[in-house]
C-alpha cells in the first residue's frame, strides 16, 4: 500500500516542454492548451487525459490506462467516466467524433491522439 502511494502521478513527456501539432499547442509545464490561436480552457482531468494521449500519438489507450494515468492509482468506480471527459474535452477543442483531427475513438480498444506534429 506504501509503496502504491509513493508513486508519482504526473504526466512527464521526458523534457517538461510544449508539445506542438496541427493547430494546437499544450505546454505541460504551465499547464496551459491553445487550440488554433485561441486558449482553452480545461479542467485539470481534461487537462491530464489531453497530455497523457498527446505524450505518445498513435498510440491506443484503453480505458483503464487512462484512468491510471489521470485519475491516479488509487480511483475506484466506472471506466466510462474516461467517456464523459473525452467528449467534454471533444467539444472544448472543437474535435466531433465523428471527424476526428485529435482525439479518436478505436472501437474495442479505447482512444488514440491523432493529431499531427508541426
Amino acid at each position: 500500500m506504501k509503496a502504491v502511494l509513493r508513486r508519482d502521478r504526473g504526466i512527464h513527456t521526458g523534457d517538461e516542454a510544449a508539445l506542438r501539432f496541427d493547430g494546437l499547442t499544450i505546454d505541460i509545464a504551465g499547464r496551459a492548451v491553445v487550440a488554433n490561436g485561441a486558449p482553452v480552457m480545461l479542467s485539470s482531468l481534461e487537462f491530464d487525459l489531453l497530455a497523457a494521449l498527446a505524450a505518445a500519438p498513435g498510440r491506443v489507450f484503453s480505458r483503464a490506462q487512462l484512468l491510471e494515468r489521470a485519475w491516479g492509482y488509487d480511483f475506484y468506480g466506472d471506466e466510462r467516466v474516461v467517456d464523459v471527459h473525452i467528449r467534454s474535452l471533444r467539444a472544448r477543442l472543437g474535435d466531433p467524433a465523428g471527424d476526428p483531427h485529435v482525439i479518436a475513438t478505436v472501437r474495442g480498444a479505447g482512444y488514440k491522439f491523432v493529431g499531427s506534429p508541426e
